[in-house]
């Protein structure tokens, strides 16, 4: 055994989780609000450019508003889908080995080979581990026990682990 986690799924968790993956893992997620205000002054540029036709351009600053809004709220909306449907107790326990990973949770334990990930991703306060199914796992840093460990094992994973050509997909 190299090190172990303590993941607790709680709201901090999700939150961390969003904010590395808005930073490390998201292609486009991140340009969202600057998208919404630019197509908000497109459509106030067509409202005020052509009077005749000053409907087109409210349109399209409505859509641009609305765009905002939803990406203003999206890292809420999403850590509250995620927090409302965890128990109160969930945590699971993950053993990282040189050739493998175990999870342990009040509900089962699962192994995991690491040939079994398609890619790793390094962040700057933990790391994602994508299995082929894509869903992500996030292991934040301050859950590796012992803490001095950390660097090997994102040094053993980062080599075990084949990474995907862009290392921003997904």
């Amino acid at each position: 055994m190299i090190a172990t986690a303590n993941v607790i799924f709680d709201r901090s968790y999700f939150e961390l989780q969003y904010d590395e993956w808005l930073r490390h893992r998201s292609k486009f997620k991140r340009y969202e609000i600057w998208f919404a205000i630019a197509l908000t002054l497109f459509g106030v540029t067509l409202a005020v450019a052509f009077q005749n036709q000053w409907l087109v351009g409210a349109l399209f600053a409505a859509a641009g508003v609305y765009e905002f809004v939803m990406a203003a709220t999206h890292k809420r909306r999403w850590v509250d889908a995620r927090v409302a449907t965890v128990r109160d107790d969930k945590s699971v326990d993950i053993q990282f080995d040189t050739d493998s990973l175990t999870s342990m949770s009040a509900n089962g334990t699962a192994t995991m080979r690491l040939s079994g990930f398609t890619g790793f991703t390094k962040a700057s306060k933990g790391f994602f581990l994508i299995p082929d199914t894509g869903v992500l796992i996030y292991v934040p840093r301050a859950t590796i026990d012992p803490s001095d460990s950390y660097s090997s094992l994102v040094e053993l994973l980062g080599s075990r682990i084949a990474s995907p050509i862009d290392p921003k997909c997904g």
